[in-house]
């Protein structure tokens, strides 16, 4: 279940929350990479005016997965505040049905502004790892960090965790594992971001850096398609982890 609230600021369609989360429903049946999820069991919701409609969806797919449930938010602005915030925030409902759900695993990505108050749902406190943490649930997210100016407003640049996650699926991970668990994809992610930074000059502009991370190791989300020495590796597969990466800039220099 991918959840998605658009921001009217974000001009360019790539760029809103509904396309990034459909862009890694995509990665997530794709064959390529497993799939882990058969098709007619992702769905992505982007009715946010109908939280009733989106809490339905979240309930039906909290009620019927047995093996793992896959929870996914992105969202940013106004929309995304009247979501995720306050009292009666349609989101703190839906991690409600999450906690519930008798899935044997639970996986949470939050890919949204306001990431303590979002995990806070799930985790049942303001970080992960508190006292009334759910067993079997896996917790991966990010803020955003990097913004464009966009009138009177600062908007996510939009290409940071959702994005860099499903590149990640579609590319594989070079000497990773044949399955992409939560904590080699956290991995790999940070990876990409490392690369990143050696790459932007302008000292005013910094890459993403680090992911927040709960559980994850008996999860995978995908088949490593770069695994082992026949893999494919048309896509620049990710480098294992930022350190992999710190040592082949060391060694260029």
């Amino acid at each position: 279940m991918l959840v998605a609230c658009d921001d009217d600021a974000v001009v360019v369609p790539e760029r809103q929350s509904a396309a990034r989360a459909a862009q890694l429903a995509r990665a997530l049946v794709s064959p390529a990479a497993g799939p882990a999820f058969r098709p007619g069991n992702v769905t992505v919701i982007t009715s946010w005016r109908r939280p009733a409609e989106v809490l339905d969806a979240v309930r039906r797919a909290a009620g019927e997965a047995e093996d793992v449930l896959l929870f996914h938010y992105v969202g940013s602005g106004p929309r995304h505040k009247g979501f995720a915030l306050g009292g009666a925030a349609p989101l703190r409902a839906a991690a409600d049905l999450v906690r519930r759900s008798p899935a044997a695993r639970r996986v949470v990505l939050l890919d949204c502004e306001d990431l303590d108050t979002a995990s806070g749902f799930f985790t049942l406190g303001p970080e992960p790892g508190g006292s009334g943490m759910p067993g079997a649930l896996s917790l991966v997210g990010k803020e955003p960090t990097l913004y464009f100016p966009a009138g009177d407003a600062l908007v996510p640049a939009g290409d940071e965790f959702t994005d860099t996650l499903a590149e990640a699926l579609r590319s594989g991970i070079t000497d990773g594992p044949e399955l992409l668990d939560l904590v080699t994809l956290r991995n790999a992610v940070e990876g990409r971001w490392a690369e990143i930074g050696y790459q932007v000059e302008n000292e005013y502009v910094s890459a993403p850096d680090k992911l927040r991370l709960l559980g994850g190791r008996d999860v995978a989300l995908g088949r490593n398609i770069a695994f082992g020495p026949d893999g494919d590796r048309g896509r620049r597969p990710f480098h294992l982890d930022a350190g992999v990466v710190d040592l082949m800039e060391r060694w260029w220099d």
